[in-house]
């Protein structure tokens, strides 16, 4: 597989990685593992300096990976094989915190013997918050909890993961919608608290590194809702922090040599067992609350010829979300660069040119999948088609949603229930393909704004009535 510009224990993990699943993306691959390095070096505390500003080498990614493709299970093996001795690290230095505030409270609840008063150290005991690694509930509340807790413990970051990103934003109400602000915010290292209507609000959390990993299954957002709930995330900017990588449906490798098989799986563990040892022995070299500066070299003759090159591709092009993309590659860069730093040279306190290099190959090598899973369309069935070849065999003819449901849904290769479930996303992918082909399907409401009735039109051929929905409003 070819290689590209990494630190030498990247390159080395990436391969036996990708050796191991072979039908999983390398762009996806690399994303995670990037993921679980920058969790475990923030951890120490450790911050970059650009010239005369201090900033924190966070990373946010959103894998997008087909059910089955196994992005659960590619960023657990990560952590119980690979990242194992650091996890066991933290999970020591949790265990000696939560036993510390423990201890504290049983000096403090005693009568005046000295005796402890035991129903009133049981409830402290219970409101303890014991420090996490990774925090999963989508709350903002929650968020800043773990991190207060974190920071109290003296840990240098929290970690996000969300495994259902998707479903997440399909169903996000305002809690939720709160929760990605929060994160928004988190990018550069600051948490909030939520507002309480009859409640003093907490003091924000400063200067604490946010690693976000966000999982997702992307057929959920090629189209309707959630299709355009992603392109406000990235009109807002959540979306433009995170490092994207795509993979849509594909034929499967298969091994059929069983003797072949185990001998893989066999070397698989034997390679994660020395990678974790290295990985171990970099951590400990790493400084705690370190900070790497860049080197002139590496700002003036590497990134600043990086950045000169993302204004020209932006000019270049016209699409939206893209030039938005494109802006945010400078800043990941930089924030890269330092992770690299700390796995090159641990204990040189410096950004090189080689860093610099090595991290803006990372980003463009990932960021090649953002233009792809903008152009994807996915067909889980043919019913888009069959929709589409109805209403073109019915020009100019009008359908209700209870007709089309209830009477005509058969002719679509679809049950009522599944067509009526997900009747928006069917009519969303309608519009889209009318465009694209020089119609429009016209949406009108009827008796009084009871009904809609749906009708395609080529455009070229037909004004639009009056009552007529455009796509903007829809959207």
């Amino acid at each position: 597989m070819k290689k590209f510009n990494l630190p030498t224990i990247m390159n080395e993990t990436l391969d036996v990685f990708t050796n191991r699943y072979v039908n999983t993306s390398k762009t996806a691959i690399t994303s995670i593992q990037l993921l679980k390095v920058a969790q475990m070096i923030t951890s120490k505390g450790v911050r970059y300096k650009k010239l005369d500003t201090i900033d924190i080498p966070n990373y946010y990614a959103i894998v997008l990976l087909p059910s089955g493709g196994g992005k659960d299970r590619i960023s657990n093996e990560y952590d119980s094989l690979v990242f194992k001795p650091f996890r066991d690290w933290f999970n020591e230095k949790a265990e000696a915190y939560y036993l510390e505030k423990k201890q504290k409270i049983r000096e403090e609840y005693t009568d005046k013997n000295n005796k402890p008063i035991k129903q009133l150290i049981k409830e402290a005991e219970n409101s303890i918050r014991y420090p996490v690694l990774e925090v999963e509930d989508g709350t903002q509340e929650g968020l800043f909890e773990d991190a207060k807790t974190l920071k109290e413990a003296r840990f240098g970051e929290i970690t996000y993961k969300m495994s259902e990103f998707g479903m997440f934003l399909d169903s996000a109400q305002n809690t939720e919608k709160q929760f990605l602000g929060c994160l928004y915010n988190g990018y550069e290292g600051k948490l909030s608290s939520k507002s309480i209507k009859h409640g003093k609000r907490e003091a924000s959390i400063e200067n604490m590194p946010v690693n976000c990993l966000f999982l997702s299954d992307p057929t959920l957002f090629s189209s309707g809702n959630l299709k355009n709930m992603f392109n406000l995330l990235m009109q807002t900017g959540l979306g433009r922090r995170c490092v994207i990588s795509f993979q849509k449906q594909q034929d499967k490798i298969i091994e059929y040599d069983k003797e072949v098989a185990f001998r893989k799986e066999q070397q698989f563990y034997k390679d994660c067992k020395k990678l974790s040892e290295r990985f171990l022995e970099i951590f400990n070299k790493i400084p705690t609350n370190a900070i790497y500066e860049i080197t002139e070299e590496a700002l003036k003759d590497v990134h600043y010829l990086y950045r000169v090159k993302m204004e020209e591709l932006e000019n270049a092009t016209e699409d939206v979300l893209r030039k938005k993309e494109i802006q945010s590659r400078q800043h990941k860069a930089l924030k890269i660069s330092c992770l690299y730093a700390a796995l090159n040279h641990p204990t040189e306190l410096i950004i090189n040119e080689e860093d610099m290099q090595q991290a803006i190959d990372t980003v463009e090598f990932i960021s090649q999948d953002f233009e792809n899973f903008l152009k994807y369309k996915p067909k889980s069935d043919d019913a888009y088609d069959k929709l589409w070849e109805f209403f073109l065999n019915n020009l100019d003819k009008g359908f209700t949603r209870t007709d089309l449901i209830y009477t005509r849904f058969q002719e679509f290769g679809i049950s009522r229930d599944k067509f009526k479930d997900h009747f928006d996303d069917y009519i969303d992918s309608l519009q889209e393909m009318a465009l694209e082909k020089g119609y429009f399907l016209e949406v009108t409401s009827i008796n009084r704004n009871s009904g809609t009735e749906y009708r395609l039109i080529k455009l070229e051929e037909q004004e639009l009535g009056e009552d007529t929905q455009t796509l903007e409003d829809l959207i």
